[in-house]
């Protein structure tokens, strides 16, 4: 258990004019705890693990962690008996290697607050203004919990939450306000104006009590599910993370959503979750959202499908287009599921459940039972969405097929969807993506107006339609023709987006743009099926290019991206078609300046 020790005394070894000049000059210790030879040191820009290794403990390990790869923290008190006289810190972080710190800390011997406010200090950012619209129960009067459905949350009076966790303990920041609060058994859950906090008491006596923090900016995608039927008395509020799930070690350790996924139950009877999923999407979605509409006509919407073909689109999640009209009415009317400044781009249905593609969110409703009251509203902003593949239907396929991926590492990393072959149009809906998650928000405004029209001359573009250039032996590398194909033949590029390099693999295209790496990959023996995957430069966090030895045809390039299920992208070069040290230029002025 680590005792606090002077931060001035480490600072004065560790500075820049010392024998062991770890920090930078400038930089300044504000906590410091000593764990027998090893340090924990908390600096205005970093964690810094110092591990002391073998006997003579010239061995030493001084490891950074970065605040921007914090993704949340938790602080939990002491318990009341001896053998539980020991406080503790969490930090959980988006790195695969290293998913969490925990920290104990010697009681008496160590100020956890003054912990949890540094770490906060770091994390949370400037003060975000109160939201105006929200029910805040001022003087509300906590009805306790009942026998029916006691574990589930009730609501608390903000304000009074405000006063004690801005006291006693000392959570909240100065300028943080809670906005929202509930309780359960013994737990509480608060949303502030910077972050959900979890408070999770433990234990018989309820002296140990973790106290969980969730930054928004660590939120990559939330739902908000009703509750059902009958004896279904419980709404529930999910949340998905970009922190670092349980990984698990074998048949009786199995893999846990941990911190990745968090859930929250409330009573159906005294909880409007409807005003959750508003609050939330306040907080998730941002405040700039274009203006976006794109016309009916370029949407394929076409009519429900009849007998045996309904019954085949439903078993199979098959989409087909629908008219965003009456859904915009519905979904801005008495429960409010958009925001007022949000409108429906496009939308598609398949059986009872629909995906909307808004001006801010990809919003997926999922109706479940027989009776259909339980529906499930899960958001994905577009500004959490890393990168996404569009896949046209092959000979045999019923479906086209979009995928999106987000830093979430549990079951949010991927979403797939399906859509009909001739109900659903793939190119505008890759246009939109595109759009939204790559383009500024005058581009996204502005571009998808004329998304479906072709250049004169030519006919309504297909994803297939690239077939017969990409499976042509006579097709060269060439950065200008493909970027004159990928705008006329099918318009896959933005306005001001333009192709700079081109490597092609067998029947594959590496397309690098001046926004992403767009591959395209051609699959099926006719090559009618063909994914298209979009890598925006940002979700790229690492590269190497390794040239090709005596005997070898091709150097290679590895691309190490931090979308989890891309996480290394490899490109192989001739040496007699390119060099592959322009690749190791070109990632450098992209990633590094």
């Amino acid at each position: 258990n680590a005792k606090q020790i002077d931060a001035a005394a480490v600072q004065a070894q560790l500075s820049s004019a010392s024998p062991t000049p770890v920090l930078l000059p400038g930089e300044r210790a504000e906590l410091a705890f000593k764990s027998g030879r090893d340090t924990v040191l908390i600096t205005d820009k970093r964690l810094i693990l110092i591990d002391v290794k073998g006997i003579t403990g010239k061995r030493v390990e001084f490891l950074t962690v970065l605040w921007s790869s914090i993704s949340g923290f938790a602080v939990e008190t002491a318990g009341s008996t001896f053998l539980d006289g020991d406080s503790e810190l969490k930090l959980y972080t988006n790195i695969i290697a290293l998913p969490h710190f925990y920290q104990d800390l010697r009681k008496a011997q160590a100020d956890l607050f003054a912990v949890q406010t540094a770490i906060a200090n770091k994390l949370l950012g400037k003060d975000a203004a109160p939201l105006k619209d929200v029910d805040r129960r001022t003087g509300h009067v906590d009805p306790k919990t009942s026998w029916i459905g006691r574990g589930n949350a009730r609501p608390l009076d903000a304000d009074e939450m405000d006063r004690v966790f801005h006291a006693s303990p000392p959570i909240l920041q100065g300028g943080e306000r809670c906005e929202m609060a509930f309780k359960g058994r013994r737990d509480v859950v608060m949303f502030t104006t910077k972050r959900i906090v979890a408070v999770d008491t433990k234990g018989l006596t309820g002296t140990r009590i973790e106290y969980l923090s969730v930054p928004w900016a660590s939120i990559v995608g939330f739902a908000v599910e009703t509750a059902g039927s009958g004896l279904d008395l419980d709404a529930e509020a999910k949340i998905w993370t970009d922190m670092m799930f349980h990984r698990g070690g074998g048949e009786n350790d199995p893999p846990q959503p941990y911190r990745s996924y968090l859930t929250f139950d409330f009573n159906k009877g005294l909880v409007d979750i409807f005003a959750i999923k508003r609050y939330l999407s306040v907080r998730c979605l941002g405040a700039d959202k274009p203006n976006v509409q794109i016309k009916p006509s370029m949407l394929m919407i076409s009519a429900p499908d009849k007998g045996m073909e309904s019954f085949i689109s439903k078993i199979g999640g098959d989409q087909r287009a629908i008219d965003v009209t009456e859904l915009n009415q519905l979904l801005h009317g008495q429960q409010q599921m958009l925001l007022d400044d949000e409108n429906i781009i496009m939308a598609f249905k398949a059986g009872r459940d629909t995906t909307a593609f808004t001006n801010a969110r990809v919003l997926i409703i999922d109706v479940e039972g027989f009776s259909g009251k339980r529906v499930q509203f899960t958001s994905v902003p577009y500004a959490k969405i890393i990168s996404f593949s569009a896949e046209s239907a092959g000979d045999w396929d019923r479906d086209s097929e979009l995928k999106l991926y987000t830093r979430n590492l549990w079951n949010l990393q991927k979403v797939k969807l399906d859509f009909r072959k001739g109900k659903a149009d793939i190119v505008v809906i890759q246009k939109l993506l595109s759009a939204m998650v790559l383009g500024n928000l005058k581009d996204a405004a502005n571009y998808l107006q004329s998304a479906g029209a072709p250049p004169p001359g030519t006919q309504k573009p297909q994803m297939s339609s690239l077939t017969a250039w990409l499976t042509s032996n006579t097709v060269k590398e060439d950065a200008a023709a493909i970027d004159e194909q990928l705008r006329m033949e099918l318009p896959v590029l933005l306005s001001d987006e333009h192709c700079q390099k081109v490597y092609r693999s067998g029947r594959d295209l590496y397309v690098y743009t001046n926004k992403r790496l767009l591959l395209i990959d051609v699959q099926g023996l006719r090559g009618k099926k063909v994914d298209y995957l979009t890598v925006p430069f940002p979700a790229i966090t690492g590269f190497a290019v390794e040239t090709a030895g005596h005997m070898d045809r091709d150097a290679e390039v590895y691309i190490h991206t931090d979308v989890p299920a891309k996480e290394v992208i490899q490109q192989d070069i001739l040496v007699k078609r390119g060099d592959v040290m322009e690749m190791h230029e070109f990632f450098t002025e992209k990633l590094m300046f």
